[in-house]
């Protein structure tokens, strides 16, 4: 048992985030994570630009007098599974970094996503978890990504769980605030307690938008709660829909102040009103030549804005690799009214075009280079008139992208292609204008992006459009190919007969 031994809170800070994509092709690596941003001492702080959960932690932290000391935090990224000997790495190097901390601490305070998954372990962050905890011997906190894929692994390891309430993820920051107060909580002599409800359920990440019906509802709803003072925190976790791995589905949570019959009634309503709502969990898509009709149709007018058209399925920040081109290729012979932009990873296409130099007029097989399941090449002619090797600061993630050598093509029809060596997610504006495109001035933006796109395109665009396309994150799960997921379960199974059942952990 526990028990407060320092005279000053002093926790110690550690993070690891990244979602595994099950269909994305190939297997992911330290270099890959790290391309997305890692950290040791001090720059754990700041490598998330001051927006990220740890800066919500330390912004707690404080004001309640707390010392934080920083480890090591890595990601976040996205792509395939794990490989097995690369997991076993970080594992270690993230306990590594925690076990000069033993007994020099109060509490740990872990940053994870919550869906990476490995080879040989399907359950990354329960495993961290609960050997983190078995190592430091004293109370821990994690936030999570409303994507999370929560086990009941994870449940057991501590009852101070956090998860985002919103999608796309606006409250990043405020998490970690809430993960913190939690910790804050415990070693103050409070007694967090956690029920949750696992919900045979999944839906594609379009239909989890936390602003429209009839997710906001439930939203609504858990927010109310929280407002009860014997309510520490809760959630929706909505899970990464493409991970094919056993106990996958939603988990609706609850954390009290030491009241488990309130915590397992909130966690049960929670999961009901999920449950209810899942025939109306949509993402409806329009066909590809459609969304080109209509984008034809009108003229170009800047003070409109942009169509903001989301090919989600190749949806980069969702695993997938960023080298699909089915919609780029019919961007490519439309008669388009404006410019267009649009992004695709293939780094040999990249390297060709740094070797051509501005100016240049190339023809190019772009596309299908990885993501050989899903994809095949295109052919795209045009001019480079720009060529870049840095990288940019990104605002959603919260973190530093390496995009590699990049390259921008023009095409005869105003399509601007911007050819990267390493896929980059699509979630904010930056690697449009990190190459000098300004999206407001184009008639067509394209975000490969499944539905998170929307906190930063919406804003500008005149209108967005969700198109029907294929890829490992495509929003059409019935059509995946998934081999290991228990069943039953929504919407692979109709015919479920389903009532919560709430499980609880309290404080160790």
């Amino acid at each position: 048992m526990w028990e407060r031994k320092l005279e000053a809170l002093r926790v110690a800070v550690a993070g690891l985030l990244y979602e595994t994509n099950s269909f994305a092709p190939g297997v992911s690596t330290r270099e890959k994570l790290w391309r997305s941003g890692w950290a040791d001492g001090d720059d754990v702080f700041t490598y998330g630009q001051g927006i990220d959960s740890i800066a919500g932690a330390m912004k707690v932290a404080d004001a309640e007098g707390v010392i934080l000391i920083p480890t090591t935090s890595e990601g976040p990224a996205s792509g395939p599974t794990f490989a097995v000997g690369e997991y076993k790495y970080l594992r270690e190097r993230l306990l590594d970094g925690l076990r000069p901390l033993v007994g020099q601490v109060d509490g740990v305070y872990l940053s994870l996503h919550g869906a990476m998954v490995c080879e040989d372990e399907d359950d990354v962050e329960g495993d961290i978890m609960q050997s983190v905890v078995e190592l430091m011997g004293v109370p821990v906190s994690a936030s999570f990504d409303l994507h999370c894929h929560f086990t009941d692994k994870m449940g057991r390891a501590t009852p101070m769980i956090s998860v985002y309430h919103t999608c796309p993820h606006v409250d990043i920051f405020e998490t970690g605030e809430r993960s913190m107060s939690l910790l804050v909580n415990r070693l103050r002599g409070g007694n967090p307690t956690l029920s949750w409800v696992q919900i045979p359920m999944l839906a594609s990440a379009e239909g989890q938008d936390t602003t429209v019906e009839p997710v906001r509802s439930i939203i609504a709803r858990l927010e109310e709660m929280m407002r009860e003072p014997k309510v520490l925190d809760g959630a929706l976790v909505m899970t990464q829909p493409w991970l094919d791995v056993p106990e996958l589905g939603w988990t609706a949570l609850v954390v009290t102040d030491n009241d488990p019959e309130l915590a397992k009634r909130y966690a049960a309503e929670l999961g009901k009103m999920a449950w209810d709502a899942r025939d109306r969990i949509l993402a409806p898509k329009v066909e590809i030549a459609d969304a080109i009709d209509r984008i034809c149709a009108v003229p170009a007018d800047e003070k409109l804005g942009p169509f903001v058209i989301s090919d989600g399925a190749d949806s980069v920040s969702a695993g997938s690799a960023g080298d699909g081109v089915e919609l780029v290729s019919a961007l490519a012979s439309a008669a388009l009214p404006g410019p267009a932009f649009a992004v695709i990873a293939d780094a040999p296409a990249a390297k060709l075009c740094h070797e051509a130099g501005v100016g240049a007029r190339v023809h190019l097989q772009l596309g299908g280079t990885v993501s050989l399941r899903f994809f095949t090449p295109s052919s795209f002619e045009g001019r480079i008139i720009s060529l870049h090797s840095t990288g940019y600061p990104s605002i959603y993630p919260p973190n530093s992208i390496d995009p590699g050598q990049v390259a921008v093509l023009r095409m005869d029809n105003g399509l601007h292609i911007i050819i990267t060596q390493h896929p980059v997610p699509q979630l904010d504006l930056e690697v449009y204008r990190h190459v000098g495109l300004d999206p407001l001035k184009a008639h067509v933006v394209v975000a490969k992006s499944a539905g998170g796109y929307r906190a930063f395109y919406e804003p500008i665009a005149r209108e967005c459009i969700d198109v029907a396309s294929s890829g490992a994150a495509d929003s059409r799960l019935e059509q995946m190919p998934f081999e290991r997921i228990s069943r039953p379960l929504y919407p692979f199974d109709r015919d479920i007969n389903w009532t919560p059942v709430p499980q609880v952990s309290g404080s160790h």
